[in-house]
């Protein structure tokens, strides 16, 4: 990536992952406007952070600037529950898991990466908000019990959940492994794991009636609400951070995140943190495996990464599929450990999206 790229701060640009764009270049568009929806079941539509005219479409990205205009009309979300109210969250932008009901609804406090502190920041000044958007999933997933986990040393509590403090070693705030912690079982049934930031992003629907358009996101050692679409390049620059060539802004912790694409690229929902990485020299390379087997002894979920990417560099993601590749939390252990220096991580979540794309669109010409 030239990260010299000049990024426009006066433009939004939100990022398409599995969504299908509404809008078209030269359309005028409403501040809550929905400018895409969701192809998969577990993510929200996606939202016009502010009223202006759409720049650029195309399948990943959607582009607008700001121009004066008006705001969609607040909705009502009373009386809904259920699978209604999960629906109609997710039109809203909320990204929840696609079941009805749950035995069992974890709230994931934790922060997933030592560097990241977003979910700290939300449990330390928006409380309120929080509590709003607990209230809201239990009416949608009818749980028979709520459980808040918190990393160790915390303090915080949610009225209605019942706190389950959890090891502060990585990669123990992971949900797979919040869910054994918090219930005893591996994968346990009927239950439900939410992050803290979508339960903030519930939270502000029920309390403005509008589509979540704003995110916590780590910068530095501190946390800010920054408005979905707004330019990662935008955020450096307020930290007063000069990128240079061959520098990478990354998306999220060191270890889970994902390089940007330009300093252009838009914060999304999942953004949990936005950091610069300076280094010469690459962090992972197109090696083969050396077939050591580091990544399958560290492996927290059991699986054997070297196999599993070696089908994903070669396109063979129904192999990938046979051997798990979506129990795959994406800690990113592997990637760290590996010898070779190959992008296990980055190999993982190409099968994981292509497998998921495959489906998508299998569901769709089975609707037709």
């Amino acid at each position: 990536m030239n990260t010299r790229a000049t990024n426009n701060p006066a433009q939004a640009e939100m990022t398409l992952t599995l969504h299908c764009p509404l809008v078209k270049c030269g359309q005028d568009v409403r501040r809550g406007e929905t400018i895409a929806t969701s192809n998969v079941p577990d993510r929200g539509d996606i939202h016009a952070p502010f009223s202006g005219r759409v720049l650029h479409v195309d399948p990943y990205r959607i582009r607008i600037a700001p121009e004066a205009g008006e705001t969609v009309d607040a909705v009502s979300l009373d009386g809904l529950s259920g699978l209604k109210l999960r629906n109609r969250l997710a039109e809203l932008g909320a990204d929840l898991p696609a079941v009805s009901t749950a035995d069992t609804l974890i709230i994931n406090a934790v922060d997933a990466e030592p560097t990241v502190v977003s979910r700290r920041e939300l449990l330390d000044k928006h409380a309120d908000t929080l509590l709003a958007g607990c209230k809201a999933l239990a009416e949608a997933y009818h749980p028979a019990s709520t459980a808040l986990a918190v990393p160790g040393g915390s303090a915080h509590a949610l009225d209605g959940t019942e706190t389950t403090v959890i090891s502060g070693h990585y990669p123990a705030g992971l949900d797979p492994l919040v869910a054994k912690a918090v219930t005893g079982s591996e994968a346990p049934q009927d239950t439900v794991v939410v992050g803290l930031e979508t339960v903030f992003h519930v939270g502000r629907i029920m309390e403005t009636g509008l589509p979540a358009m704003e995110t916590m996101v780590t910068v530095g050692d501190s946390g800010r609400v920054i408005p979905l679409g707004t330019p990662v390049g935008t955020i450096i620059d307020a930290e007063g951070e000069v990128l240079l060539d061959r520098d990478r802004i990354v998306l999220g912790g060191a270890l889970r995140g994902t390089a940007a694409s330009s300093p252009n690229q838009g914060v999304d929902r999942s953004t949990l943190a936005v950091a610069v990485v300076s280094s010469p020299a690459p962090v992972a390379m197109d090696t083969a495996c050396v077939g050591c087997g580091e990544c399958v002894r560290r492996c927290p979920a059991r699986l054997d990464p070297a196999m599993i990417t070696s089908y994903a560099e070669f396109g063979m993601y129904a192999e990938a599929a046979r051997e798990h590749v979506t129990a795959c939390f994406e800690c990113g252990l592997c990637g760290y450990f590996c010898i070779a220096r190959r992008p296990m991580l980055q190999y993982i979540r190409i099968a994981k999206n292509e497998l998921a794309r495959a489906a998508a669109q299998t569901g769709e010409e089975n609707q037709q």
